[in-house]
């Protein structure tokens, strides 16, 4: 299974603004990350889910980087309407990185305040 860069749907394009022409910032932010990755060479190593819900409704816009035995990765307060290559960007370097872990400084500037979050890897191997 490819990593997936998780958009939240329901996010605003603000705390205070929900909607922008009927249109949530996450569905906004969803499209213009799909118009990129239709052009993105690393289609087939990442996959861009559209989810309901993030519940970090305060923070809007959000989104999570998730890969399997890779820690995930929440960005919160994201612009919608300018952050879609950004997103794509910090994919790469998500991607790039076997362990996942992806230094602070090595994202894109403009993103680099808005990491929210690093939740490590769920354990694998089995239980007894």
């Amino acid at each position: 299974m490819p990593d997936q860069l998780i958009v939240c749907q329901s996010c605003g394009f603000t705390a205070d603004e929900e909607k922008r022409d009927g249109e949530t910032g996450g569905d906004h932010l969803l499209k213009q990350l799909q118009a990129l990755y239709e052009q993105w060479p690393r289609r087939d190593e990442l996959a861009i889910a559209p989810t309901g819900c993030l519940c970090i409704c305060e923070q809007p816009c959000a989104i999570a980087y998730v890969g399997t035995g890779k820690p995930t990765y929440l960005f919160t307060d994201l612009d919608p309407t300018t952050c879609a290559a950004d997103l794509l960007t910090a994919a790469e370097l998500y991607l790039d990185s076997k362990d996942g872990m992806v230094p602070l400084f090595k994202l894109p500037d403009d993103l680099q305040s808005h990491r929210t979050a690093r939740i490590p890897p769920a354990p694998s191997g089995s239980r007894a």
